[in-house]
């Protein structure tokens, strides 16, 4: 029997020609997941956008397909394609990664009019008000979080809700084979306002090492955290492939995300922080993690045991101190923390999940369709 097809539609992918964050690395990681999982029953084609069509194999039973967009949306999260119902009829199920964009808005049309199970998980790139004054998520069968918090995000529908948190690749942020000294604090993610950088260089004690790991989107901002570091011992990589993150992981006292519900430019966001996959791929690598109560991420630190959280700056440089000084403590944190990334948020645990959802979708719009 051929395997079942499930499309991801996401209107950026993980790859230098579209968008290299956590919400574009989270669907492929659950792609991975899924194919893991099923043993052979799934496969994934992830469906985006970009100025010519390409395929491409991403991995075993996952698959990039890029459609020509039809426009240059102000943005990127808007954009869609008239070929899309040619690529989502190939589909036996439709998982859609954003809640209110304009490409969603055109994936759930396609799909409902296709009669294709739909499931969706929001990434909080909210560019579109039309779904929600519409009511579009009552065209979901099943509504995925990442997170408690994620759930705020989403307006009362008919459409089933299962928590599925995590989604990290264990077996490529994975503790080193052999002892490695630490020696550093350690952001790793875009270099964005929401994403309170300033607060951690502002916070970071005079004589501790930071890294600070990360595409500058922002100019101006970039020149700001480098105004702010000019006194402290501070470096900042903006090229990092994965193989020198998991180095970075391996040598920090803790990996920090002190993200914020208002910028230092008094922009405020409502869900700037779904879940933090820079923490869990820390976590994977036997590394403390530390962040600040915001969002979904006190969901995933155990405070004390794993990590820290704070609300102070004058917190966060206290833990930070705690940690530099008390190497048993980080060991004994990091161990932690990778036991729970592979009990719980490993990408093949949550892909066991989503096999089990979509199984049952499948099965009742086949029951359905009879």
């Amino acid at each position: 029997m051929a395997p079942r097809k499930v499309a991801y539609l996401t209107p950026l992918y993980f790859d230098e020609r579209s968008c290299l964050g956590g919400g574009e690395r989270y669907p492929l990681n659950l792609a991975r997941g899924v194919v893991l999982a099923a043993g052979g029953r799934y496969v994934v084609e992830l469906i985006s956008f970009g100025d010519e069509p390409r395929r491409l194999a991403l991995a075993p039973g996952v698959s990039l397909r890029v459609l020509p967009a039809a426009r240059r949306p102000r943005n990127p999260l808007d954009v869609v394609s008239w070929d899309l119902p040619d690529a989502l009829a190939e589909a036996d199920l439709v998982h859609i990664h954003q809640a209110y964009t304009r490409c969603t808005e055109m994936g759930l049309l396609v799909a409902k009019q296709l009669r294709r199970p739909i499931c969706l998980t929001d990434h909080g790139g909210h560019t579109s008000t039309l779904g929600a004054e519409v009511g579009s998520l009552d065209l979901v069968d099943c509504l995925i979080a990442q997170s408690e918090f994620t759930l705020s995000a989403f307006q009362p529908s008919g459409a089933r809700i299962v928590l599925v948190k995590g989604g990290v690749d264990g077996d490529l942020f994975t503790p080193p084979p052999d002892p490695v000294p630490r020696d550093r604090v350690l952001f790793v993610g875009r270099l964005l306002p929401h994403k309170g950088i300033d607060r951690l260089i502002s916070a970071l004690p005079p004589e501790l090492p930071l890294t600070v790991c990360g595409r500058p989107h922002r100019e101006d901002y970039f020149r700001y955290l480098q105004a702010l570091s000019a006194d402290k011992l501070v470096e900042f990589i903006t090229d990092a492939d994965d193989e020198a993150i998991r180095r970075l992981y391996w040598r920090a006292w803790a990996n920090i995300l002190p993200s914020v519900y208002r910028d230092c430019y008094g922009n405020t966001y409502t869900h700037p922080e779904l879940m933090g996959l820079t923490l869990l791929e820390a976590m994977a690598c036997g590394t403390p993690a530390i962040g600040s109560r915001v969002g979904g991420i006190p969901e995933f630190i155990r405070h004390g045991e794993t990590g820290f959280l704070f609300d102070e700056p004058t917190e966060l440089a206290e833990q930070l101190r705690l940690l530099a000084s008390h190497p048993e403590l980080v060991e004994q944190m990091g161990r932690q923390a990778r036991r729970i990334v592979e009990q719980e948020y490993d990408l093949k645990v949550c892909g066991a999940k989503l096999v089990a959802i979509y199984d049952g979708l499948i099965r009742e719009a086949v029951g359905v369709a009879a």
